[in-house]
């Protein structure tokens, strides 16, 4: 019988107002977990878009995390499970990287480049809940954005995990 559920994961913090030390979005929260994309861009999505990124599995995720974070690890870092019908992940939008998609060393917040405008689209036409993209640093692995906006993303299940990245990594 095949799987009715399929997994997707993400390494991340809580974000903790720095002048009271109130928590503004819990890590596994998935209605504001967007808002870190939106604030500073990425490779699929430009500034002001919320999306989050996922992994199809935990080491996917902690690579992705360690060369966004090349000086130190984060602190206080915890894994999100996020458990999801199979179908979507069966159903989620692949799209033709453009020429220069896998590029170093780009300010993603400056301008928008030819992978953020397709990411940009989907969010946009809000068709489908997830938008399936390769990985630069596994090439054969497969990073997720999750639209926030999308009706389906209120069904999803979530649940935190300690995580404790190697201090070899760094």
């Amino acid at each position: 019988m095949a799987a009715r559920t399929a997994t997707l994961w993400r390494l991340a913090q809580d974000w903790i107002d720095l002048d009271t030390g109130a928590l503004l979005c819990a890590a596994e929260d998935l209605a504001c977990a967007g808002n870190g994309a939106a604030a500073v861009g990425g490779r699929w999505n430009s500034v002001g878009r919320p999306v989050i990124y996922l992994a199809d599995s935990l080491a996917l995720a902690q690579l992705e995390k360690r060369v966004h974070t090349p000086l130190r690890p984060p602190r206080e870092l915890v894994a999100v499970e996020v458990t999801l019908p199979a179908a979507a992940v069966l159903e989620a939008e692949t799209l033709v990287p453009p020429v220069g998609w896998d590029m170093d060393n780009v300010d993603w917040s400056v301008g928008r480049t030819p992978s953020q405008h397709l990411g940009d689209d989907w969010v946009e036409r809000n068709d489908t809940l997830l938008l399936r993209v390769p990985s630069v640093v596994v090439p054969v692995g497969w990073n997720y954005l999750l639209n926030p906006s999308h009706p389906d993303a209120r069904r999803l299940r979530t649940r935190r995990l300690p995580y404790r990245p190697d201090a070899r990594l760094w």
